[in-house]
């Protein structure tokens, strides 16, 4: 999850994981929170409200989140997902050669499009816009590597939004990899093969 959405922070020596998903994915967040909850102090997830916007949407419920307590073991994941920002006292999520390679499994495969993927007509969209267009090629490259995709970054990398592209027969692929690990409110995530 720590490629999707969810983020890491140092408030001591050790790091501690944040998971927020919207309202639509309150059973995936539910199903998260059940994964890590021996790791919190929380004894459910909370609620974050809308506040304003969306008429329609305000006062009901935003989203869900919860976040763990710091422990080492979560500092493995802080050392291989963050570094310092060079001009301040801030860390930045980053890709760094050898991460899908040497620890994505079809189980982390399967979360992350959970958490980031999407289908569009027979195609797999991963939304990876918050990594650069450098970390986007790594992505691209070593998911071509260690699962036989044949990703193609597409033009739209040097532009505003980039995404990980799985063409049609890539999707197949990815889909028959992931689904054992989908669970069931997500599975519209999956393409109907």
């Amino acid at each position: 999850m720590i490629l999707s959405d969810a983020c890491m922070y140092k408030v001591s020596n050790h790091a501690l994981i944040k998971f927020e998903q919207g309202y639509l994915q309150e059973e995936f967040l539910f199903h998260l929170f059940s994964l890590f909850k021996e790791y919190c102090f929380m004894i459910e997830p909370g609620k974050r409200i809308q506040q304003n916007g969306d008429i329609f949407r305000k006062g009901l419920i935003k989203s869900f989140w919860f976040k763990t307590f710091s422990h080492v073991y979560f500092d493995s994941l802080w050392d291989l997902f963050y570094k310092s920002c060079s001009t301040s006292k801030s860390t930045i999520k980053s890709i760094n050669k050898g991460l899908i390679s040497n620890y994505l499994t079809e189980r982390g495969l399967a979360y992350w499009v959970m958490g980031d993927g999407s289908l569009n007509k027979k195609s797999m969209i991963l939304h990876t816009q918050s990594y650069s267009e450098e970390e986007n090629l790594i992505l691209s490259k070593e998911l071509n590597e260690k699962f036989e995709f044949k990703i193609v970054p597409p033009a739209g990398f040097k532009q505003k939004y980039r995404v990980i592209v799985f063409n049609s027969e890539d999707t197949v692929l990815l889909s028959k990899l992931i689904k054992p690990y989908i669970i069931a409110s997500m599975s519209y995530k999956l393409p109907i093969c």
